[in-house]
């Protein structure tokens, strides 16, 4: 056994050293099968693939070699494998309430979901409406099926590639959009947000709710060392775009909306923080289990209770715009402590 384990252990030390010899004394050597380019000789460029394998990453093989059965499976199942489901996961119940309903500024006419799933909230909302148009937008097949039993339309797909004069909606139709969780799990939420700037009436409405990832309880797993996806919440697996409310600000202005109403949700665990510590004199310090967070007032101590932040937004053009309101598309990003390029020091682990 400890014969093994030592004859293991001086193989490996044995590539070790031969592996970094060669990087310390081989440069400029040729390397087996490289190609080098040189003044008489240009490698020729590899031909272009075909329009249909460049189309769309669904049309890619499920495994790494079509029909050669992996090597390898995980032991156990994991919340990052929901990614990999044909149609998705399909969110029922734990979404918007009829209290969101408080947001709207106009009784809605022309109303759409974004992002409908089952139709859960949009048939309570054709109860609430019953003379309002309600159009469901929702890429997964077999949630848009039963949608489209509950509301007026559905339109399976994403929002992003919808023809909308196709669809026979003009500009100025719409006149509500509902987006509930939703833009956090779009790669270009600013596009999304300016084509509806660009699709919905002057006098539009639309109410967003988004996560909120300056949460004191997600800062506690960070500093922790962890950053734990789930299948549903601040760090569902399947968001790709985290915010703070004061970068919500900024895409909301930068596209062509202002904020006209705000709300915000908290979780148990966040709510017994903020109760603990709204009624203390600041700066207070907020005790986590790896570190302290010093909080310079009851507006930082509510944010960073906040679970989601939700908004009503309207159309503004910028010169309708207050001085402060303007703040958010003119004034600098403030010094970010975020890596962005330049030189980086590799330290032994």
């Amino acid at each position: 056994m400890i014969g093994s384990l030592l004859k293991d252990l001086l193989r490996a030390l044995r590539e070790f050293v031969v592996f970094h010899a060669k990087r310390a004394f081989g440069r400029g050597m040729p390397q087996e099968g490289l190609v080098r380019a040189t003044p008489t000789q240009t490698p020729s460029p590899s031909p272009p693939e075909p329009a249909q394998a460049q189309s769309s990453h669904s049309r890619l093989p499920t495994t790494p070699l079509a029909g050669v059965p992996p090597i390898y499976k995980p032991v156990a199942s994991f919340e990052w494998q929901a990614l990999g489901q044909p149609d998705g996961q399909i969110y029922a119940g734990g979404g918007p309430s009829l209290t969101e309903l408080n947001l709207l500024v106009h009784e809605p006419k022309f109303i759409l979901d974004v992002g409908c799933s089952r139709g859960d909230f949009a048939a309570s909302i054709k109860q609430q409406f019953p003379r309002a148009r309600i159009w469901g937008v929702e890429p997964n097949e077999r949630a848009a099926r039963i949608a489209a039993e509950r509301i007026d339309r559905v339109l399976c797909q994403m929002f992003e590639g919808i023809d909308w004069s196709h669809e026979g909606v003009q500009r100025g139709d719409i006149d509500t959009v509902f987006l509930f969780d939703v833009l956090e799990h779009i790669y270009d939420p600013w596009k999304t947000l300016l084509t509806l700037r660009n699709l919905v009436s002057e006098g539009a409405q639309l109410v967003v709710s988004i996560p909120n990832v300056r949460n004191v309880l997600l800062i506690q797993d960070l500093i922790s060392g962890y950053w734990r996806y789930r299948k549903v919440g601040l760090l569902d697996i399947t968001h790709i775009r985290f915010f703070t409310q004061k970068d919500m600000y900024r895409m909301f202005y930068q596209t062509g909306f202002r904020v006209v109403a705000s709300a915000t949700t908290q979780c148990a665990a966040s709510t017994e923080i903020f109760r603990k510590h709204r009624k203390g004199t600041f700066p207070q310090t907020i005790a986590l289990e790896s570190a302290s967070i010093t909080v310079h007032s009851s507006e930082d101590l509510a944010s960073l209770c906040t679970v989601q932040h939700l908004f009503t937004l309207q159309p503004a053009n910028y010169d309708r715009l207050s001085p402060d309101e303007r703040q958010w598309i003119d004034a600098p990003h403030p010094a970010t402590m975020a890596f962005a390029g330049g030189q980086v020091n590799v330290l032994p682990s």
